[in-house]
């Protein structure tokens, strides 16, 4: 009596399957663990999802060449917005001569200048990199080399990032 009982039973376990736990993608005949076998499928979380995104920002430096002032805009959302600010700051200082002179996206700018150079005239630099300490760094080597002997930075800013949320 226990022969067809156990008979039975053998045939319902193949008939029932249940799933299998810590499988790895092993090819048929290749032992867990060997060099042929992938990534387990990982079955765990999804990653999370965004909460938003980073949008880069642009900056522009406008000067007046009769004065030497010098207008500034940061964290503009487009290179024209970020240009006209910089030429409204640089016109209500009372400068008619305004030109931007340099744009900047998601980077920081340093305007460097020297009274006194080698051929008797100013010189200004403007150069923009990816943070305050190297584009000083650079724009004081760029007065240097073209002659200023007294350059000093005058200004130095940023166009960060925005966070814009979903």
């Amino acid at each position: 009596m226990k022969f067809p009982l156990s008979l039975g039973f053998a045939a319902v376990s193949c008939l029932i399957s249940l799933g299998a736990f810590a499988q790895t993608a092993c090819p048929s005949g290749v032992a867990a663990g060997s060099a042929l076998c992938g990534p387990s499928g990982g079955g765990g979380e999804a990653p999370p999802r965004p909460t938003g995104e980073w949008i880069k920002t642009w900056g522009a430096i406008a000067t007046s060449p009769s004065s030497g002032d010098i207008g500034s805009s940061t964290g503009k959302f487009s290179e024209e917005e970020a240009r006209q600010g910089a030429m409204q700051l640089c016109t209500k200082l009372g400068n008619s001569d305004c030109v931007v002179s340099h744009t900047y996206r998601n980077q920081c700018v340093a305007v460097v200048d020297s009274s006194k150079s080698t051929s008797g005239r100013a010189i200004g630099k403007i150069i923009s990199a990816v943070s305050i300490p190297a584009a000083q760094e650079r724009a004081l080597e760029d007065c240097r080399k073209a002659g200023g002997t007294e350059c000093k930075v005058r200004g130095t800013d940023c166009s960060k990032p925005y966070f814009h949320k979903y």
